[in-house]
């Protein structure tokens, strides 16, 4: 008999419905009610801070590939909501669940879904767990309007121009609030002008990159600007001043805009929040509809007409980019992994249709966009013939490989010198210790003794030039335990290396049969990176 335990919880609090809790009353139940459980094999699938809104959960959907490769006779959770609080995913599973013969038992509700009256009860459940979602997700974002609507910054990393002020209002003599807002930076904020008005003046992301990296303008942390980096800039409504036109931009997005008339002073910058989803599915932007738009505390940059401007004008760039712009380039293996020796990733560039190779592959080229940027002022690398430098990656990676020559022989070399060492090194490396010990505990002793005796003692000068050469000899000591112990540390790499080259052996065995993006991935567990010099590519694996 096989059993399967599914636990979740959507954040983790250390207490009440731990997926440890739910793991141990499942069990218990399992122990106390299910025939020959004894004998049973029971598989346990946890999701730690996972909502039950969907399935996009990394264990539910091992569990469901498992169930479809060999037949669980039940499934037991701690509560219905555990597996989701979607009626429809749960509806899904009960197919799934059926299909396969898997009975479905629920410890707190209690559910029998071998009768008609448990389906029923089931599902009726899922109605009342799915408008719970629905409930908590109102109340959560009618809470997010009342911060919004407050102008709070509510953490993150500030916009560019601007940074994050605590602000205190007494609400009693023995009673304070605090929250954060924004200020502007006045080392900053003249930089994020110059973006907007280069971008309206030069119409293109790309020739703003061009003026940052030629006036060797760099981000706060010190690294080179990105188009994308720019773009954010450029999207963000904190640079949007409050008023009639930033209002109606917004409105006509659909944004719920959570701004009365009267409070369009033509000053203050606007704030977006519910812009991205949540941590667990971030960096994914979500529907304007879902946007949530506020006056803010700090000062805009830009008026709402120009602001507008700036996004009529990056929908026209992106609609003629996606034709013309997509990269596609079906061939180029070192994609991600290929530096330029100004420390720039090159990207592949494809030439004309026309020209293929002997296998009748797409020919390309790797260039370094720092180059063009820059117009070869700061970097003047060769370009490097891609489908060329890949096969003569590959061939050198493969080489590695071989038993006879290349890695092999060196690492099984080193790993026997070290190992036959290694008892000789231990002794000493012990005795040294004892040695190290013994003079530190003499030099103790010695400083005791000069306690005792007056300051102009002779005997102090003499017990002095003494403490100083036992001090050096414990020096000297110290020097050769760092040395034994980086000769161990040795033994671990040549261990490690190990490991890559049975990576190198399984990459000669199957690279050959792979598509594209897995030779990729493949690449990638073995090489670091590949640094292209403008002669000659240098491998680090």
């Amino acid at each position: 008999m096989r059993i399967a335990i599914y636990s979740r919880k959507s954040k983790w609090t250390g207490k009440g419905e731990s997926v440890e809790n739910q793991i141990t009353m499942c069990r218990e139940y399992i122990a106390m009610f299910l025939e020959g459980s004894d004998k049973a094999q029971i598989i346990e699938y946890e999701d730690e801070g996972f909502s039950g809104k969907n399935t996009r959960r990394p264990m539910f959907q091992k569990m469901m590939r498992d169930m479809q490769e060999e037949h669980f006779d039940y499934l037991v959770c701690y509560k219905l909501d555990r597996l989701g609080r979607n009626l429809a995913d749960l509806a899904n599973l009960m197919e799934d669940l059926n299909r396969q013969g898997t009975s479905f038992i629920s410890i707190k509700e209690k559910f029998d879904t071998t009768t008609p009256i448990g389906k029923a009860m089931l599902y009726f459940s899922g109605v009342l767990a799915q408008m719970e979602r629905e409930q908590i997700a109102e109340r959560v974002r009618d809470n997010m309007i009342m911060l919004a609507r407050s102008g709070r910054w509510l953490g993150g990393t500030t916009p560019l121009g601007y940074m994050s002020v605590k602000v205190e209002k007494e609400v009693s003599p023995l009673k304070k609030k605090s929250m954060f807002c924004l200020t502007q930076d006045p080392d900053e904020i003249g930089l994020a002008k110059f973006i907007f008005t280069c971008f309206m003046e030069k119409r293109s992301l790309t020739k703003v990159l061009r003026s940052l990296v030629a006036g060797g303008i760099r981000t706060r942390s010190g690294k080179e600007f990105y188009i994308s980096g720019i773009r954010d800039i450029l999207v963000n409504p904190v640079y949007c001043i409050a008023d009639e036109a930033g209002y109606q931009y917004f409105y006509d997005l659909g944004c719920q805009v959570c701004i009365d008339p009267d409070e369009l002073d033509h000053e203050s910058g606007l704030l977006g929040y519910a812009r991205t989803t949540s941590a667990v599915y971030r960096n994914q932007g979500t529907p304007c509809e879902s946007w949530i738009i506020s006056r803010g505390r700090h000062q805009g940059i830009v008026t709402g007409k120009e602001f507008a401007y700036v996004q009529q004008l990056l929908a026209s760039n992106r609609s003629r980019g996606d034709n013309f712009r997509d990269t596609r380039n079906s061939v180029a293996l070192l994609s991600g992994l290929l530096y330029c020796t100004c420390g720039h990733l090159m990207r592949p560039k494809n030439y004309p249709a026309s020209r293929v190779t002997q296998k009748g592959e797409r020919t390309f080229a790797y260039r370094c966009p720092y180059k063009d940027l820059t117009h070869r002022e700061r970097c003047d690398n060769r370009n490097v013939h891609g489908n060329i430098l890949d096969e003569a990656v590959c061939r050198k990676v493969t080489g590695l490989a071989r038993p006879d020559v290349g890695l092999a022989p060196m690492l099984e070399g080193l790993k026997r010198q070290i190992a036959s060492a290694d008892g000789r090194e231990a002794s000493k490396k012990q005795f040294m210790e004892q040695e190290y010990d013994k003079k530190k505990s003499e030099i103790r002793k010695l400083v005791a003794s000069i306690k005792q005796l007056d300051a102009g003692s002779v005997s102090v000068q003499y017990i002095n030039e003494e403490i100083c050469r036992l001090d050096g000899e414990c020096a000297a000591l110290g020097k050769r335990m760092k040395a034994v112990l980086e000769e161990h540390e040795k033994m671990e790499m040549t261990d490690l290396s190990m490991e890559i080259f049975e990576k190198l052996s399984d990459f000669t065995k199957v690279f050959g049969q792979l598509p594209l993006l897995q030779k990729r991935d493949f690449l990638r567990q073995v090489i670091e990176k590949v640094v292209w010099d403008g002669e000659a590519a240098h491998i680090y694996l």
